[in-house]
């Protein structure tokens, strides 16, 4: 009896005590360390991406300020219109310049024809242009001279012969009647050479004296009237040789 009661009180301290390793073991199995401290979780392996960060691509992306990136797009954006227009203006330059080339060579055939097809400067087409425009202005007034001389009583071949007359319509707009005929006027009464009687007289005076009514028959061995001899006869001249001679009159006078 005195030995089943002493193995059974040493088994019951030996399962109360327990091993010392044992036990020991037994709480780092139960995931407790001895010192009271918890452990670290284990590191992962190399080369994985820990749970719960983002990946690279995910930290380009979502890194990025959605304003930030609006502003930059809208700024590229506004870059190639700027760009886009740059090039329709250098286009719409180029094709404007290219119409231009071709009109200053167009007009410059029209001013001089000897040099149709060639490029002119702008200096050189304004300059041409004024010298035409000078020409057709200046045969304006001649031919509104011609009109108004006769009934100015002037001569205008004779006015357009004087440096001081043309010196005197210079200004003057070739369709202004009444300035014409003024200037006109004015310079017959400055020099009464300018006047168409005088220049009759120098007419006659070139074909010679006037011949009577007699003289421009056909009989009595008178000499038959010439064309220029009859351009120079005055209206009595020639309703005298009307009356003396009609065949000679109508035929000159139809020529």
């Amino acid at each position: 009896m005195s030995e089943g009661n002493s193995n059974s009180g040493g088994t019951g301290d030996s399962q109360q005590g327990g091993d010392p390793g044992t036990g020991q073991q037994t709480g780092q199995q139960g995931g407790q360390d001895p010192t009271g401290t918890t452990p670290s979780p284990a590191a992962p392996p190399t080369g994985q991406q820990p749970t719960g960060q983002p990946q690279n691509g995910d930290q380009d992306t979502g890194g990025q300020d959605p304003t930030a990136t609006i502003a930059r797009l809208e700024a590229e954006l506004s870059a190639a219109r700027q760009e886009a227009g740059k090039n329709r203006t250098t286009a719409k330059q180029r094709a404007a310049d290219d119409a231009r080339s071709e009109l200053t060579a167009q007009l410059l055939g029209i001013l001089d024809p000897s040099k149709a097809g060639q490029q002119a400067t702008p200096e050189q087409l304004t300059q041409q242009l004024t010298t035409a425009q000078a020409q057709a202005r200046q045969t304006a007034v001649e031919l509104a001279v011609y009109r108004t001389a006769p009934t100015a009583g002037a001569d205008p071949d004779a006015l357009l012969d004087s440096r001081a007359f043309a010196d005197s319509v210079a200004q003057l707009d070739p369709t202004d009647t009444d300035g014409i005929k003024a200037a006109v006027t004015a310079a017959v009464q400055a020099n009464p050479r300018l006047a168409a009687q005088q220049a009759q007289a120098q007419q006659q005076a070139l074909a010679g004296p006037a011949r009577s009514g007699a003289e421009f028959g056909n009989g009595g061995g008178a000499a038959e009237v010439t064309a220029a001899q009859f351009a120079a006869m005055n209206y009595a001249q020639r309703a005298q040789l009307m009356q003396s001679d009609p065949d000679t009159y109508r035929r000159l006078a139809g020529a």
